[in-house]
């Protein structure tokens, strides 16, 4: 069965500031499997950047390995040099896709997740702040009728 998880992405606090001069310019990529998503740059946000921005996936399920992580990596937009990473969390979306399943429609509200530092591609101890984010999956059959 498959079915359409909804994912929205409100905003962000407490970032770590990367730019010496000015405000962080903040956006984020989502990635499930191999989709990969992109909201746009939160341009002079700076440690709390709005986007309340919506996106969408297909879900199967069950997934062939079981896995149902979403990956939310922050970056600061630079002009002149690379992107800075910021941090990143992950987000398991098992439970609400299985609720989902069962009933058709599953909703979690916008929470808050921890962002943590990322050096190299691994993740820190260190916080980086926090991301707000509400998910919604809704089975293939509730969503064309």
């Amino acid at each position: 069965m498959s079915g359409l998880l909804e994912i929205m992405l409100v905003d962000a606090q407490g970032l770590p500031e990367s730019d010496v001069v000015g405000k962080m310019d903040p956006y984020v990529l989502i990635q499930y499997k191999t989709h990969k998503l992109k909201s746009y740059v939160a341009k002079g946000q700076g440690s709390n950047p709005v986007w309340n921005e919506k996106f969408t996936l297909w879900v199967d399920y069950p997934e062939p390995n079981g896995h149902y992580d979403v990956r939310f990596k922050i970056f600061d937009r630079d002009t002149l040099s690379a992107d800075d990473l910021i941090g990143e969390t992950t987000i398991s979306v098992k439970d609400i896709v299985e609720l989902g399943v069962e009933k058709g429609k599953a909703t979690v509200e916008p929470r808050k997740y921890s962002v943590f530092e990322s050096k190299n591609g691994e993740l820190t101890a260190g916080r980086a702040g926090d991301v707000h984010v509400g998910l919604t999956f809704t089975t293939k059959q509730v969503y064309i009728n």
